[in-house]
């Protein structure tokens, strides 16, 4: 039992220190092809279907959508593919860690 005791608090330390790791991450996603009023709304619907997606934000001011997410859930390929997978592909503006 002795020699499992540090083999327990070892694993328990790594666990903890892999969701340590896991953060809030916020993107700026370009998406030249909302030409409508209506194409931020969709392009919001489609984001926020993804699991892991704390906050959207789209504007056709300047044709883009700001993403907040938890990137132990989701990543930043899988909120392209959705945005891909309405007729609107988007690319990697901007990133900044945290909130």
């Amino acid at each position: 039992m002795k020699k499992l005791i540090p083999t327990i608090v070892f694993a328990m330390l790594t666990a903890a220190s892999s969701v340590a790791i896991a953060a809030e991450q916020t993107i700026k996603l370009s998406v030249p092809d909302m030409t409508c009023v209506s194409c931020p709304y969709m392009v919001k619907q489609a984001i926020s279907a993804v699991d892991g997606i704390k906050a959207v934000e789209a504007t056709m001011e300047d044709r883009s959508a700001t993403v907040t997410y938890d990137d132990s859930v989701t990543s930043i390929e899988a909120i392209q593919q959705a945005t891909a997978n309405i007729g609107y592909p988007s690319s990697l503006y901007e990133a900044k860690s945290g909130s």
